[in-house]
């Protein structure tokens, strides 16, 4: 026999303890009210029969589950929009904004394809750590082609920015810490050394924001559902 479950209405076996599609226990409790009236009444020379549903306790239940089959197309596409948006140079300005857009955008998505289900706070920015991994992947690629094909343009200005920090700098030490970084720049190794950097930075930017906006995403989502 199947019944439907009573949060995402999807036809299981009545024997399963928890919906296998969202997770919600099956278990029905009866009222006071309905037991006794389900009761047959007992002769006082008739033994009390328990039931065994009265004394086993109901199983815990199941902590909340992202499910990835009905996630990743939203954390994909929420990702490649903000790696386009930080991309865009005036755009780019607000890429941490685009980042947070980005987990809170994967949330709601996820909640379209899972309609009713429970997303919990480290289930969102679970979702959006993924978004912001997509983004960050994809970026990568985009600064790998930008500088393989203008590679003299960015150590022109990148030197050109250094020369302005050193003159606007008062301290001969930090002149020449910043000189020395210069002449690092400009060997392979120095250059390959800072520019890993900065895909290490890119990469804890990217995952900590779109995980932040994925937790605000479900925050938003519960507090919606609370006032319906």
């Amino acid at each position: 026999m199947e019944h439907p479950c009573y949060k995402c209405q999807t036809s299981i076996d009545e024997t399963l303890p928890f919906c296998p599609h969202c997770g919600a226990p099956q278990i029905r409790v009866s009222s006071p009210e309905e037991d006794a009236s389900q009761a047959a009444p007992l002769t006082p020379d008739e033994p009390q029969v328990l039931s065994p549903t009265s004394w086993i306790p109901a199983p815990a239940s199941r902590p909340q589950i992202v499910q990835w089959d009905a996630a990743w197309k939203g954390a994909i596409l929420s990702g490649l929009i903000a790696a386009v948006l930080s991309a865009v140079p005036v755009v780019s300005l607000g890429c941490c904004l685009w980042l947070l857009g980005a987990g809170a955008l994967s949330v709601f998505l996820y909640q379209r394809r899972m309609p009713g289900a429970l997303v919990t706070s480290g289930m969102g920015m679970r979702i959006g750590a993924v978004s912001g991994l997509v983004g960050f992947v994809a970026t990568t690629f985009w600064m790998v082609f930008r500088f393989a094909k203008d590679n003299q343009e960015f150590r022109s200005a990148l030197q050109e920015q250094m020369e302005k920090s050193i003159a606007a700098n008062p301290d001969p030490r930090a002149q020449d810490i910043m000189r020395q970084f210069m002449n690092n720049l400009n060997t392979p190794q120095g250059l390959a050394t800072f520019f890993v950097l900065i895909l290490v930075v890119m990469a804890i930017a990217f995952v900590v924001f779109a995980a932040a906006g994925g937790a605000l995403g479900a925050a938003m989502s519960a507090r919606r559902r609370d006032a319906r």
